[in-house]
């Protein structure tokens, strides 16, 4: 039997070809028809199956996700039931071949023999799915677990500590407690070991005095200190790092002379800027500043990462439409291709609104036109157009100029790996972030060929945790399905006259294709995926700008519960014209 099938498989990595011919010997071959299923979610699981060739859809079912709503997509070299036939547990998911599929079938006795026969294929296993896996158990366990903050406060800010309290509690669904100041430090530690099982964060009042703050660093989950003056931050440089201590004093930064008097702080203190904050002419924190402090203590920061997709990205807009509509304040963000492109525009300051008008300004029937006349070796004026039109929509600002963190991501060829870019001229990182083969070169930086992200990160959701995220959203433009048609309204738009596919397109949508499992692995790392449906319409189609916006704030309209259930609007509900 042909073994090349088994080879592609990562569940018999590193196996030799005679181990293969072994394993080769215990399958069959089997054909499965469109819509026929290859296992039940519930039913024993008696054999698994590695695909040689077609497409099979991982399907909800009753209580994970609506039943009938496709979860994933496997391909060639997937392997499917595996984990249940080694366990001798029912399948956990129900998988139907989506079009004519080839398997080669093995039972559960013979997978379990072979295992016994050659353990790194069980080693493989556990690979495949250790990462997504210990991703999960820690986001849900640092949300299962209450926390104590030490929040330590000069006096000349002492009447934020209201403040804050009710702005914390204002943007999480969790509980969130304070205890009285009048209790003595072992006191507060005693009932906030106490409090911590019943409440999501437990605030521990604390002085600006090094030796209590040691103590704290010692004691609490987190140490955070407010500090408004060049006084309190000279205090602070005497604080030491207790023995067997990592953690260091998170400290916020009011006012000029405060973050001057912190560039004297000994290298060794444990301290670590988190902010620089202007402050008010009275002495206290801005509303914004304090609602994002707010949403630091309480582990609410929302993260974006925004997927690529071509002319689909103007369904990013849509959902920062819903976001903003909803009272959301995003604290970082993310993006890929198009999503780089609005990514950047909203770290500059831009609002929906506003990203909306540039992207139509920008990408208008002309300039389309001229930047895809672009030949598949990379060559033609729309690389000149191109850049132009970044240079200009960013006015030539750096990461340093965004007003929240920002992450460009490409991929670097010359490294073989992601390129995360956080530093340099925001248009030289979006060139490397759309420089998609067929369309444009390659962009050199620093010795390095830098491409388009979707080669490796369609989604950049990982770019956003990076960056501090604690609640993040991923909005993945390439979903397993498209509808037939538009919901509603009248038809689309037809085409610039005289455009016809070429070999450009079909190589486009070929990447499309392939990186619809890439695409759901990466945004399945959110704690909520939008994922927009869109009708007829490809890479390019910049003239159904509405439809493909009109999907994206469906999309992020049918997540608001999931995302209400993680982290409340930081302001109220806005009316969106």
């Amino acid at each position: 039997m042909d073994v090349s099938g088994l080879a592609r498989s990562s569940l018999f990595a590193g196996l030799g070809l005679a181990e293969l011919e072994l394993v080769a010997q215990r399958t069959s071959v089997r054909s499965f028809q469109p819509g026929e299923t290859l296992c039940q979610a519930g039913e024993p699981s008696e054999r698994c199956w590695v695909i040689t060739a077609g497409l099979v859809d991982v399907l909800g079912h009753s209580g994970e996700a609506p039943a009938g709503e496709v979860l994933a997509r496997h391909r060639k070299g997937a392997t499917v039931g595996e984990v249940g036939a080694i366990l001798g547990e029912p399948h956990a998911e129900t998988v139907v071949a989506s079009i004519p599929t080839t398997a080669l079938e093995l039972s559960a006795d013979a997978l379990g023999e072979l295992v016994a026969r050659f353990p790194s294929i069980l080693l493989n296993v556990l690979r495949a799915t250790h990462g997504r896996l210990a991703y999960a158990r820690a986001r849900s366990a640092e949300r299962e677990l209450g926390e104590t903050v030490a929040l330590a406060i000069g006096p000349s800010l002492r009447g934020e500590q209201p403040l804050l309290l009710a702005a914390a509690r204002a943007v999480t669904p969790r509980s969130v407690i304070a205890l009285d100041r009048q209790f003595s430090f072992a006191g507060a530690l005693t009932a906030a070991d106490d409090l911590v099982s019943a409440h999501a964060t437990v605030l521990l009042p604390a002085e600006l005095d090094p030796e209590p703050l040691e103590a704290h660093l010692r004691e609490a989950d987190r140490v955070l200190a407010l500090v408004a003056s060049a006084q309190e931050a000279r205090e602070l440089a005497r604080l030491r790092r207790p023995a067997g201590v990592q953690q260091d004093v998170e400290v916020v930064l009011v006012g000029e002379d405060a973050a001057r008097a912190s560039g004297e702080w000994p290298s060794q203190a444990p301290l670590r800027v988190l902010r620089t904050c202007t402050g008010t002419d009275s002495g206290g924190l801005a509303e914004d500043e304090r609602a994002w402090l707010a949403r630091h203590l309480t582990r609410t920061k929302l993260g974006l990462a925004l997927g690529a997709g071509g002319a689909k990205g103007y369904a990013h807009v849509g959902v920062l439409q819903v976001l903003e509509r909803e009272g959301y304040v995003v604290d970082c963000v993310a993006g890929s291709s198009i999503g780089a492109i609005v990514a950047s525009y909203l770290a500059l300051g831009s609002n929906a609104a506003e990203i909306d008008a540039t992207l139509r300004t920008g990408f208008d029937e002309t300039a389309v036109a001229e930047i895809f006349k672009t030949s598949l070796a990379g060559r033609g004026g729309g690389l000149q157009l191109m850049t132009l039109l970044l240079r200009e929509t960013t006015a030539e600002r750096t990461f340093a100029d965004t007003k929240i963190p920002l992450t460009v991501m490409a991929v670097d060829l010359t490294e073989r790996a992601p390129a995360p870019l956080r530093s340099g001229p925001l248009w030289q990182a979006l060139l490397a972030a759309t420089a998609l083969a067929g369309v444009f070169p390659p962009h050199e930086r620093d010795g390095h060929r830098l491409v388009d992200g979707l080669a490796l990160v369609p989604v950049p959701t990982g770019a956003v945790v990076a960056d501090g995220a604690d609640v993040t959203i991923a909005v993945n433009l390439i979903g397993p399905t498209a509808l037939e048609s538009w919901p509603g309204g009248p038809p689309p738009e037809p085409p610039a006259e005289g455009r016809r596919r070429g070999v450009l397109d079909n190589l486009l949508e070929v990447m499309d294709l392939s990186q619809l499992a890439s695409s759901a692995r990466h945004a399945e790392l959110a704690d909520v995926v939008v994922t927009p449906r869109f009708g007829p319409g490809e890479w390019r189609d910049f003239h159904l700008a509405d439809l493909f916006l009109a999907a994206g704030r469906q999309a992020a309209e049918e997540q608001l519960d999931t995302l209400r259930s993680l982290a409340l609007p930081v302001r109220a509900r806005a009316t969106h014209t």
